[in-house]
């Protein structure tokens, strides 16, 4: 497992170079744009038009509010914070001519408040981990995509986080069958989440509990949420500022593009 490297042309190479805060966020997405090292006093540097992109794929998340969680609706958590582990699946994707299907992507973190409503505090902390499979054209455009530099419903998504504490590289296996019944993530030794479909007693057993037009749907508009049971939540690498459970699961598709 390695830190952010030649992939967004840093120089964060190991674990001993993790840092954390503003300077350290400022850090990664200046990297990321290819500006790293550069001085607050510099010139500016000219943005980079943004490439022709597209991903689709899957999407799940464990997180601590109870069962189905509020944020999904738009409304305030349910301990009034949430602590998170969000998995993405990319089944088909480019980035202008970079090939990132198969790929995949972890992000553990948390956030206080209702971000859906314009409260400028509640802002989202995170790290993310990145397919160790990708090479370094893919990590870079992933890195670009995530962090929000190339629009699209990321980059709207990307404007609620506050803080980028690190971005790390580690193998991603992902498990979900057609039919839903469950749902998992694994990076060995990292993280272990997963949920099984939310059923019960007067649910009919051949259709999955499920919510349409979501308020608050973490991967944007026009997607189907798929509710579950939480079953493993272990997710290491971010510190939390209390402990993490999981109580909420849900599934989502994506498929997003720069517009």
């Amino acid at each position: 497992m390695t830190m952010c490297s030649g992939a967004c042309n840093c120089n964060h190479g190991t674990e001993t170079n993790i840092q954390s805060g503003g300077r350290h966020v400022q850090a990664l997405i200046d990297a990321v744009d290819g500006q790293a090292g550069a001085q607050p006093d510099a010139p500016p540097v000219k943005a980079e038009s943004r490439a022709d992109w597209h991903l689709r794929g899957e999407w799940f998340d464990i997180c601590s509010c109870s069962l189905p969680c509020p944020c999904t609706f738009a409304q305030t958590p349910t301990h009034g914070d949430c602590l998170f582990t969000l998995v993405w699946q990319i089944h088909e994707g480019h980035h202008a001519g970079v090939d990132l299907s198969g790929l995949g992507v972890v992000s553990i973190g948390e956030f206080a408040g209702n971000m859906w409503v314009g409260d400028p505090n509640a802002m989202m902390k995170l790290m993310f981990y990145i397919d160790a499979k990708a090479d370094a054209d893919q990590r870079r455009a992933l890195e670009r995509i995530f962090i929000g530099k190339e629009g699209g419903w990321p980059g709207k998504f990307g404007s609620l986080i506050s803080e980028v504490r690190s971005i790390e590289y580690a193998p991603i296996r992902f498990e979900a069958p057609a039919d839903l019944a469950h749902w998992r993530a694994e990076i060995p030794g990292r993280v272990k989440v997963g949920a099984r479909a939310l059923t019960g007693p007067t649910a009919d057993p051949n259709r999955r509990v499920q919510l349409i037009n979501a308020p608050g749907a973490e991967v944007g508009p026009g997607q189907v949420a798929t509710w579950g049971v939480v079953e493993d939540d272990l997710a290491t690498g971010f510190d939390f500022s209390h402990a993490y459970k999981g109580g909420s699961s849900k599934h989502f598709p994506f498929d997003w593009r720069p517009e």
